[in-house]
């Protein structure tokens, strides 16, 4: 046993590190080999604007986008060159992999900062790496595992340094904001929060204004980087530093315009319905059981910090300024779908199979979960308790481990049990099929996804990211393009925008041939009579 213990005791983060890059890449072949790794449309578009970057008639980083934040797409650019990264969606998952690994040992080193335990930090990092949700966004393109990530490191440092009072902690902690708010917009609440935490914090431990004053600006002017290079990249490029808040503000951001399948699910609803509606997303995307456990751990948190008075509540209660981020916008217009969390649907076999639209939302305090649970392992110093406690837990978690595979319950909602049909994939077929090479005029955003099922090289499209190119494209569709392609009924297509013009509509049939309708006559792809004006070289 002694020798047990000197090993783990020595070895234990190689041993963690092996435990979670086997899980990474298991779960990632296995999502690829079944083709679910690229399910989701947000996926294909993220490959899709880090490929812009490098593949583009106009390539560079002002391709990276105007909406989502860009660290992501950033960080698959090393990869996305290659046709077969790109398409297979290896790129994505490379990304996200390594993210899902760094992110599950900062959460190990968290509680075994908390606990000193090597088995209660063991039992915590299961709640995270064990997750299914988990496990299959970290073998896609998707944001959250890089989220989850730096909300690991960022609670790593900051406990670290209420341990320590080394004010240098403050400096990866800082830098684990500033990528945070580089990855989701929910990421800027901790930025928010940290700030006035780090002063109080420190004022607390040493009593000096000057100290305090001195943290909060090494903290903060690391932490506000991202939310400044974006600011400035919005300004510069698109002249709008709120260009993303003025998106989201309108109806196509929240499923309200176009044909897509979505509706609009959740706006201005009362303040207790927004928070039942995320505690409903929480527990199905990170499970029940970690979720009762979590709620315990914080009890615990709380009792312990006010009868020790410890500092790590502060730190550990921070997380919980991304909760109130999504009742907020929840509150306002954030769309989610989801099932009701009843007994009928914990209950039932089939409630993953029922509609969930950015239900993922629910698993960006995943990270939270796992380390307050570990108050919760800790409970009791006497060696036969802690070990019921261990063995209760394994049962819980293996109940929750059971459903993944025979899903007679639902303690938790698996994705992606249920995503929505490819649009147009008769569109998709036709361009395979019958595409002999020119350029392509088509919008990127109402086909982003279009464009990637194609598989033709992304300098192979005009589009809007393609600066005067689609400018002198757009008013003289036969300059450049051998095929246009353009829906009536997706209000995003702004290529349809242009061809809502009946002149614009005679010009088009006077220079090229209609060879595909589709999607009630509202779908159109036009082919070129003769030859482009231009060759694009």
């Amino acid at each position: 046993m002694k020798k047990v213990k000197l090993f783990f005791s020595q070895y234990s983060t190689y041993c963690i590190f092996l435990f979670l890059l086997s899980l990474s890449v298991c779960f990632s072949i296995l999502y690829y080999l079944n083709g679910e790794n690229i399910l989701y449309a947000d996926t294909m578009s993220r490959l899709d604007i880090a490929r812009k970057v490098v593949d583009n008639l106009t390539p560079g980083f002002a391709q990276i986008g105007n909406v989502w934040l860009p660290l992501p797409q950033l960080l698959m650019i090393p990869f996305i060159w290659n046709n077969f990264f790109w398409h297979s969606g290896i790129a994505g998952a490379l990304m996200s992999g390594t993210a899902f690994i760094i992110g599950g040992l900062y959460v190990y080193k968290s509680v075994k900062l908390l606990t000193n335990s090597f088995f209660s930090s063991f039992l915590s990092l299961c709640i995270y790496a064990l997750n299914i949700n988990v496990l299959y966004l970290q073998s896609t393109a998707m944001s959250e595992t890089l989220f989850l990530c730096t909300l690991a490191a960022t609670i790593y440092y900051f406990l670290i340094w209420v341990k320590t009072n080394n004010i240098m902690y403050l400096i990866p902690a800082g830098l684990a904001v500033s990528a945070m708010t580089y990855t989701r917009y929910e990421g800027w609440s901790i930025l928010f929060a940290a700030i006035p935490m780090v002063f109080i914090v420190a004022w607390i431990k040493n009593k000096s204004f000057a100290k305090s004053e001195s943290s909060v600006i090494l903290f903060t002017t690391l932490a506000i980087t991202g939310f400044i290079a974006w600011t400035l990249y919005l300004t510069l490029i698109f002249g709008d530093p709120l260009y993303w808040v003025h998106y989201y503000a309108t109806p196509a951001a929240t499923g309200g315009t176009g044909k897509a399948i979505t509706h609009v699910y959740s706006q201005h609803k009362s303040f207790i319905a927004a928070i039942w509606e995320y505690v409903t997303s929480c527990v199905w995307m990170i499970g029940l059981i970690p979720m009762i456990l979590s709620l315990l751990g914080i009890v615990i948190l709380i009792i312990k910090s006010f009868w020790k008075r410890s500092l790590y509540i502060f730190p550990l209660l921070m997380p919980l300024a991304i909760f109130l981020f999504m009742v907020l916008t929840l509150k306002r217009n954030t769309p989610i779908q989801q099932p009701d969390l009843t007994f009928a649907s914990i209950l039932s076999p089939n409630t993953s199979l029922a509609t969930g639209f950015n239900v993922r939302y629910g698993i960006l305090l995943l990270p939270w979960v796992a380390i307050v649970s570990s108050y919760l392992f800790n409970l009791f110093s006497f060696k036969t308790l802690r070990i019921l406690l261990y063995l209760l837990f394994s049962f819980l978690m293996g109940i929750q481990i059971y459903s993944y595979f025979h899903m007679q319950y639902s303690v938790i909602y698996q994705i992606p049990a249920r995503i929505y049909p490819k649009k147009d994939a008769d569109l998709v077929r036709f361009m395979k099929s019958h595409y002999q090479g020119g350029e392509i005029l088509i919008s990127a955003a109402g086909h982003e996804d279009q464009m990637f099922e194609m598989g033709f090289d992304y300098k192979t499209y005009i589009h809007e990211g393609t600066g005067k190119y689609w400018k002198e494209e757009i008013d003289n569709p036969p300059l450049y393009a051998t095929w246009v392609i353009y829906d009536l009924g997706q209000n995003e297509d702004q290529v349809a925008k242009y061809m809502k013009d009946p002149h614009r509509i005679a010009a088009m049939n006077r220079d090229f041939t209609i060879v595909f309708i589709g999607d009630k006559g509202l779908l159109k792809v036009y082919k070129i009579k003769k030859k482009p004006y231009f060759n694009i070289d």
